[in-house]
C-alpha cells in the first residue's frame, strides 16, 4: 500500500542494499536514495506491518559524504546504488556491514585485515546486460530498473573496463540489425588480458548467412570489434560456443607466475585488481608454506571448495605439496585441469562432488592443512559438517553474502575454531555488495 503524504525524518543507518534507515513515528522505514546523518523529506510506497518503504523528494540536509553521481543513468539503472556516496565512505560501509554481522552471531575477529580496495572506475571486466527490442524495432541494451524488469538503456557506464565501455556504446545498433526472427535475451561482455569476448543468449543459432552479415558489420558499429571474439548459446544450448573463426583462448593473470584461461558463461572474479590483492591476501593468511614442511616428511594439504577454474587453486600449488580443488560441475572441473596442465602445475588435481550434500565428499585421508571456499550467494551449509569433521589446521572462507557465512561459521565456533581474522574487499565500488574473507584456525 502506497501513501502519497510527505513526511520528514532523520536518517539514522544504512541497510545491506544502501538504502537509508529512518524511524518516523518509531516506525523502521527504508527510504531509497538517503544517507545516513540527513534529514530529508520523503514517500512512502510499500507499507508492510513492520516497516515501509519509501523513496526520497528532497534533501534537507546533506551528508558530508554526499557526492554528485558520475553516470547520467544514476539511479534508474540497477548498476551501482551508492554512487551518491563517497568511495572511502562506502567502504566503510561495506565494513560496518560485515563487523556487525558477526557481532549480531557472538563473533570478533582477533584482528581486522585492511579492506582491499583498488581502482573505483572502470574495474567490471565482465557484465551481463539485459536486451529487448522495442516496438519500433530498435534493440535496448541495459541494466534492469531496480526492482523490476524494466531495462534502462545505458549510452555510458562508468565501472566497466575501457573496452566494454566503449562496445555499449555501438551495441545497440549491431544488434538492431540482427534478423527479427532470432530473439535476442542477454549479452555478455569479457575482458581478459589479451582479448575481448561478446556473448549473445538468443532463441536459435545464427545460419551461415546470418553469421557472415553479423560478423561484417561488427567493426562498423562496435570500437575495438578486431580483437573481439563472438560466442553464442541457443535456448536449447547449456553453454556458449565460439562462432568468429579465431582459435586464440582468452586469458587472466592471477600471479605474476599463473595465468587461468576464461571463457563467457563461467565465472570469473570482474574485478581483476581485486582479485589478485585477494589471492595475496589468502596466500598471506597461511600458517604453514610449503618451505615449512621441508625435511619433516609431512605432506602438507590444501583443498578448494568451490573452486570453478582454479582461481585460488593454481596459485595455491606454490604453497602446498597437494592441493584438491572440488567443484560440483563437471565442466568446470575438465576447464580447471586444464588450467593447471597449461601452468605446469602437476601437485593440483580436481573432482567433481555435490557440494550442498556433504556426506557425498569424496574421502580424503590425508591430514588436511586448509581448507578454503569461495560459495555462492546461499553459503555452503551442505558442506560445513564435512569441513569440521575433516579438522583442517586452518579454514579461510571467501563470501559475497556476509550473513550466510555467518550463519555457515557458527558451526565452526562450535567446533573449537576461533575467528583470527577478517576483512572486506571492494569488489564492487559503487554497489552495496559486501565481499569478505575470513580466517578461522583452531
Amino acid at each position: 500500500m502506497s501513501d502519497n503524504s510527505r513526511l520528514i525524518c532523520e536518517i539514522v543507518d544504512l541497510i545491506h542494499d544502501g538504502r537509508g534507515v529512518g524511524r518516523p513515528d518509531g516506525k523502521t522505514c527504508f527510504i531509497e536514495g538517503a544517507l545516513p546523518g540527513e534529514t530529508v523529506e520523503f514517500r512512502r510506497h510499500n507499507q508492510k506491518r513492520n516497516y515501509d518503504e519509501a523513496h526520497v523528494l528532497e534533501v534537507i540536509s546533506a551528508s558530508d559524504s554526499r557526492i554528485q553521481p558520475q553516470c547520467k543513468h544514476f539511479p534508474r539503472c540497477g548498476g551501482c546504488t551508492v554512487q551518491h556516496l563517497e568511495h572511502g565512505a562506502q567502504v566503510s560501509f561495506k565494513e560496518k556491514q560485515l563487523l556487525e554481522s558477526l557481532e549480531r552471531s557472538g563473533m570478533q575477529p582477533k584482528s581486522l585485515l585492511p579492506a582491499l580496495s583498488g581502482p573505483q572506475w572502470a574495474y567490471r571486466r565482465r557484465a551481463r546486460l539485459a536486451v529487448q527490442r522495442a516496438k519500433d524495432g530498435n534493440v535496448l541494451v541495459g541494466f534492469h530498473n531496480p526492482g523490476s524488469r524494466r531495462i534502462e538503456p545505458i549510452s555510458e557506464c562508468h565501472v566497466l573496463a575501457e573496452p566494454l565501455a566503449a562496445i555499449v556504446v555501438g551495441l545497440p545498433e549491431w544488434l538492431t540489425a540482427f534478423p527479427p526472427g532470432i530473439r535476442l535475451f542477454e549479452v555478455e561482455l569479457l575482458s581478459a588480458d589479451n582479448g575481448l569476448a561478446i556473448a549473445i543468449e538468443a532463441s536459435r543459432v545464427p545460419s551461415a548467412t546470418e553469421l557472415a552479415q553479423m560478423l561484417a558489420t561488427l567493426s562498423a558499429c562496435i570500437a575495438d570489434a578486431a580483437s573481439a571474439q563472438l560466442w553464442w548459446k541457443a535456448s536449447n544450448q547449456s553453454t556458449f560456443s565460439r562462432l568468429d573463426a579465431g582459435s586464440e583462448a582468452l586469458e587472466i593473470a592471477l600471479t605474476d607466475d599463473v595465468k587461468l584461461q576464461v571463457q563467457p558463461g563461467q565465472f570469473v572474479q570482474v574485478n581483476g585488481e581485486i582479485n589478485r590483492q585477494m589471492i595475496d591476501q589468502v596466500l598471506s593468511l597461511l600458517r604453514k608454506k610449503k618451505s615449512d614442511q621441508a625435511g619433516s616428511g609431512k605432506k602438507s594439504l590444501a583443498v578448494d571448495l568451490f573452486c570453478g577454474t582454479g582461481n585460488f587453486s593454481l596459485p595455491l600449488a606454490a604453497h602446498f605439496d597437494r592441493v584438491v580443488g572440488i567443484e560440483g560441475l563437471e565442466g568446470l572441473v575438465r576447464s580447471a585441469t586444464e588450467n593447471a596442465q597449461r601452468n605446469n602445475l602437476s601437485n593440483v588435481e580436481f573432482m567433481v562432488s555435490d557440494l550442498s550434500d556433504w556426506a557425498g565428499m569424496r574421502k580424503l585421508k590425508e591430514k588436511i592443512d586448509l581448507v578454503l571456499l569461495d560459495p555462492p550467494r546461499n553459503g555452503a551449509a551442505g558442506v560445513m559438517p564435512w569441513i569440521v569433521k575433516a579438522k583442517p589446521k586452518q579454514v579461510i572462507y571467501i563470501s559475497c553474502h556476509p550473513s550466510t557465512m555467518v550463519r555457515d561459521a557458527k558451526l565452526l565456533t562450535e567446533a573449537g575454531y576461533s575467528l583470527s581474522a577478517a576483512g572486506v574487499m571492494d569488489m564492487f565500488p559503487h554497489t552495496a555488495h559486501v565481499e569478505a574473507i575470513a580466517l578461522f584456525e583452531k
